[in-house]
Formats: structure tokens, C-alpha cells, sequence
């Protein structure tokens, strides 16, 4: 699998329109989601910001989980830091 596209990117409002994708990243999972799970599937799922599938509410926790969109959560605790580089 690869991870979306910038024209995918374009359009995900229109292909995703509950819990759009804000990165390529959260567009490659919820694609594959979207392939084990169809419709009305994705209304099972909470939606905003999130680090590695916790809920909008973990966000607050913690200052550092604002400033990321890491939806796989290789950015919490330092965890394979080289992802990024």
C-alpha cells in the first residue's frame, strides 16, 4: 500500500466526508479501513485529532500530542525517531 497522494488529498473531503483524512498517512489507514469495513462502519469510530488511535481527549494530556498529527504514533515517546528524518 501506498500512502495517498496529493491529488487523493484534493478529494478526500469528497471521498471521506465523516472524519475527513488530514494527512497522507491518516488517508492510507482509512483507506484500508474503509476495504476490511464498509459503510456505516466508519461512524464507529471517534473522530479528531489523534495520536496512534487514542481519542481527541488524549490530545489534552499532554502539550507535546498537540503538536503532532501522527496517526501511527511513531513520534510519541521518541519511538523511531529516524521515520522522520
Amino acid at each position: 500500500e501506498e500512502m495517498g497522494n496529493d491529488k487523493q488529498m484534493m478529494h478526500a473531503k469528497h471521498r471521506f466526508p465523516h472524519n475527513t483524512p488530514m494527512s497522507k498517512e491518516a488517508y492510507l489507514y482509512r483507506s484500508i479501513f474503509d476495504s476490511f469495513f464498509p459503510d456505516p462502519a466508519q461512524l464507529t469510530v471517534p473522530g479528531g485529532p489523534s495520536i496512534a488511535c487514542s481519542t481527541a481527549a488524549a490530545i489534552e494530556w499532554d502539550k507535546s500530542f498537540k503538536e503532532m498529527a501522527d496517526p501511527s504514533g511513531r513520534a510519541v515517546a521518541g519511538v523511531h525517531d529516524e521515520a522522520y528524518n
